[in-house]
This record gives structure tokens, sequence and C-alpha cells, in this order.
């Protein structure tokens, strides 16, 4: 089994590209009843490029994903609303890898269920669409709402969490991997202020799982170094949607209002306010029979102030986009005191620019260079690590004062934008270590899209050192190669 399974994509790539290169196209949507219907049917394949520490198994070469997703949307007219719908559902096959650590589960205190995990079956949205005036547009149901254009990390996108635990950060998409909620969305347009006022309304009838970042912390493939094959959540800290300090049944809300300066052109700004929970569990105290340390993983409540800017700079031929959110008393843990507060600063700057590499790199277009810094400051703490002070995440890390991420994304198209090519980074300059994605997608005709891409991590604080690991210290021992095959419908 494990020989035959080591190699499925490249060979199915190897097939199917040399009788498909050069015939595009767009895939129509079928009209079905008055709807019109789409979707498409994805392969994600990946293989481990290293042996994972925690096991005593040759796993370099091993086959860690198998999923299949089929993604369905239906949108029509239905009096005067316009529904939209869209299921999902995804299988995960128990690769030998995967049945490894969930065995090693077991062994280590409580066995985690993997396919329950992550497989899904679901409606991901389901709204309506209405325009009772001219001036209001209102969108009623399970949807997403994107507030804020950061890559990787979020600052104003505070709306929904993410589901991080099948793929990590890793996924390009974030409608992918963002979490819908059920929402009333109001905007209301003022043309004589040239600007948009919309409000939001959660009322708290989304199941809990669907609030926050969703991390693996069952001990699969993504779980972070040291706790591949131990179910966190099963065995030392499970998590609790109903606390005193975030109730997932409580009600989430905010404005935004986003507007341009009349008299500069081209400048864009917002200014946003939301009452929620934070995307990232906090431990807090419990008294639920199956928590034994008698903590358990909570979502604070918070809220978010915040801005965003953007517009075009002429000299440079570029964009530029910034965001600002400030979270007053946000809830950190501390070894020593239990739950710190501090007001948290997220900022982010980014600069999105077009490049002639034709001639250089003999691309058929322009290239899009996008550069982006992203900052995290906690008021009030320490960057003396035995300060007992220090506050740390739910993961026992330390945080320090300043943490500052840098991010390149260079896009390279080839013949005619069928052929595409990326590299991504994406540093931690106050810690060390990153991360570099080369990849490469083929559209072969109207159909089928196939992508190739390795997922190189270095560096960063490893456990064992003062402060537990880092963000990309997490990810020792996690560098894989990834395939994605893509039948559009």
């Amino acid at each position: 089994m494990k020989a035959s399974t080591r190699w499925i994509a490249p060979g199915v790539a190897g097939v199917v590209l040399p009788l498909s290169l050069g015939f595009t196209g767009t895939v129509s949507a079928a009209e079905i009843g008055g709807f019109d219907v789409n979707g498409y049917v994805r392969e994600y394949l990946s293989w481990n490029l290293n042996d994972v520490p925690e096991t005593t198994t040759d796993d370099k070469g091993d086959l860690s994903m198998a999923r299949t997703t089929a993604l369905l949307q239906a949108r029509g007219d239905v009096g005067p609303a316009r529904v939209t719908a869209i299921g999902r559902a995804s299988y995960e096959v128990m690769t030998n890898y995967l049945d490894r650590l969930e065995d090693r589960t077991a062994q280590t205190g409580n066995r985690a269920d993997f396919q329950d995990e992550l497989n899904e079956l679901s409606m991901r949205e389901f709204y309506v669409d209405l325009n009772p005036t001219d001036r209001i547009f209102m969108r009623l149901g399970k949807q997403q709402v994107v507030w804020g254009e950061t890559d990787f990390f979020q600052a104003m996108d505070v709306v929904h969490g993410y589901d991080q635990s099948w793929r990590s950060f890793l996924e390009p998409e974030n409608e992918n991997w963002r979490k819908p909620l059920t929402l009333a969305n109001v905007n209301i347009r003022v043309p004589e202020l040239t600007g948009e006022l919309q409000l939001l309304f959660r009322p708290g009838w989304d199941a809990g799982d669907q609030v926050g970042n969703t991390y693996d912390l069952f001990g699969g493939r993504w779980a972070g170094l040291g706790n591949r094959g131990f179910n966190l959540q099963g065995t030392v800290f499970p998590i609790e949607y109903h606390h005193s300090e975030g109730d997932t049944d409580d009600p989430h809300y905010g404005f935004r209002w986003s507007g341009a300066f009349g008299e500069y052109d081209g400048i864009s700004y917002s200014l946003n306010y939301y009452h929620t929970q934070g995307q990232n569990p906090v431990l807090y105290p419990t008294t639920r029979p199956d928590a034994p340390n008698n903590l358990a993983f909570v979502y604070p409540e918070i809220d978010i102030f915040g801005g965003t800017l953007s517009g075009y700079i002429p000299g440079i031929d570029s964009v530029y986009r910034a965001e600002l959110a400030y979270v007053p008393d946000q809830p950190y843990n501390n070894f020593s005191l239990g739950v710190t507060e501090h007001d948290t600063y997220r900022l982010m700057f980014g600069l999105d620019t077009s490049l002639r590499l034709q001639d250089v790199l003999g691309t058929s277009n322009s290239s899009t260079l996008s550069l982006q810094a992203f900052n995290t400051y906690i008021d009030g703490h320490s960057q003396d690590r035995a300060d007992p002070e220090t506050v740390r995440n739910a993961f026992g890390s330390t945080e320090d004062e300043n943490t500052t991420w840098l991010t390149g994304i260079l896009t390279l198209p080839y013949r005619h934008d069928t052929i595409t090519g990326q590299l991504v980074l994406v540093h931690d300059a106050s810690n060390g270590g990153g991360v570099v994605v080369p990849s490469v997608e083929w559209q072969i005709g109207r159909h089928w899209r196939i992508k190739h891409e390795l997922d190189l991590f270095y560096g960063g604080r490893h456990q064992g050192n003062a402060g537990g690991n880092s963000l990309f210290g997490s990810f020792d021992g996690a560098d894989q190669f990834y395939t994605r095959i893509t039948y559009q419908f």
C-alpha cells in the first residue's frame, strides 16, 4: 500500500498534461429550474518530505493527505430575492501515515478519530439578497463577510474564524478555509458622503465550533511540533464553547463605514468596530468533568476597533494598503497568574505592484509582486521571558512585545496565463524562521486545473528553547510536496 500511494499525483499529471495543454477556457454554469448551478470536484494530495520527529517510523515520502472535496453552488431568483446555496463535502482517506498518528493518540492517552475531525458534509452558505431600495442592500443567512486585505495573517478580517486543522494556513483561497456564519448583513449607500455603512449582526445560532480558529489539537498531520500523535483537546484541555468568558451563543455585532476621499482621487478608507470572540483560544478555569487540569480552551469575548486605508502611488505604479486593529484588554495566558489582559495592536502595511519580466524570465504578461509587513504589539508586556508577567498563547509559547512577519508573493504568468508560477515567502522577523512556497498551476481546457507546490519550512524557535515553539518552530519536520487536481463544472 505504502509504495503504491506515494506518487499518485505526479503520475496523473504526467498523463493529463501532455494531452491537454493549450486548450483553455472557462466553465459556464448550467441552468436548472431557474437556478445557475456549478461547482467542482477536487483532490488534495501531499507527501512528507521529512521524517516526523514524534514517530519512530520512516515517514519521509509517505502520503500524508488524500482528501477529496466536492462543492456545489446554486444561485437564482425567488420572487424579489436572490437566493444562493453552497454545499460542500470532504472525505479524508486514512493514509498509512495518518493511521500511525491516530494509533499514537491512543498510546499517549485518548484516541482521536481523525476522520470525524476532518470529514465534512455541510451547507456551507445559504443566504438571500434583497434590495428594498436603491440605497439599501441586505444579505440574510449563512455567509462570509470580508473585512481587510491581508495575506496569511488577519488584522481587520475579524468577522470569521478559519479552519486550519486540515492544511494549516497554507491554503491560498481564504474562502476555502474561512468559516461562514449566520448573519444579518445590511449595507446602506450614502452617496452624499461618498461612502457606505455596513451593519452586521450575528444572533448566535451557529454551532459552537463555527466560531474562532480551528487548529489541529487532536494530533494529526498539522499538529505543532511535539504534539503530532497526541490528542491535546481530548486528553488535556477540552474546548468549552459556552463559558462565562466567551459563549458562542451570545450575539456578535458591529459596523463598517467605508468611503473615499473625494479631493484625493484613488484613496479609499474604512472605519470598523466589531464585538465578537477572539479568533484564538485562551485557557480558562473550568469545572467540566472532562478537564483533568480544570482548564479548557475558550474563545474570549472581545471588542475590536480599527480601520483600513488604500490608494495608488503613481511614481512607482503601485497600490498600497494598510490596516490597524486595536483590541483593548485582550486576554492572554500567564503561567504564573492564569489569564492577564493587555491592549493589543495589529498593524499591516502592504504594497502591490506589476513587474515587466518578459525579457528576463520569458513570461507572457506582466508579473505581480505583493509585499506585506505585519506587526503585533502587546502593550504592558515584558520581553524578558523569565519575567512572571510574560504572556503566552494557549499552546504554551511566549508572545513577544513586538512580533513582525514579512511576506512576499511573486506571480509569474506563462503561455497567456495558462501556466502560472508563484513564489511565496513568509518570514518571522522577530523569532526567525519562515516558509518558502514555490508552486506552478496549469489551466487545462475549460475544466481542469492542476497545481504542484512545495512547502519548505526553515528555522524558528524550537521546543526545548526558552519559551517553547515559535510559529515556524512548530512546523519543524512538516515539509510537504503538495498537489491539487480540480475538475470544474
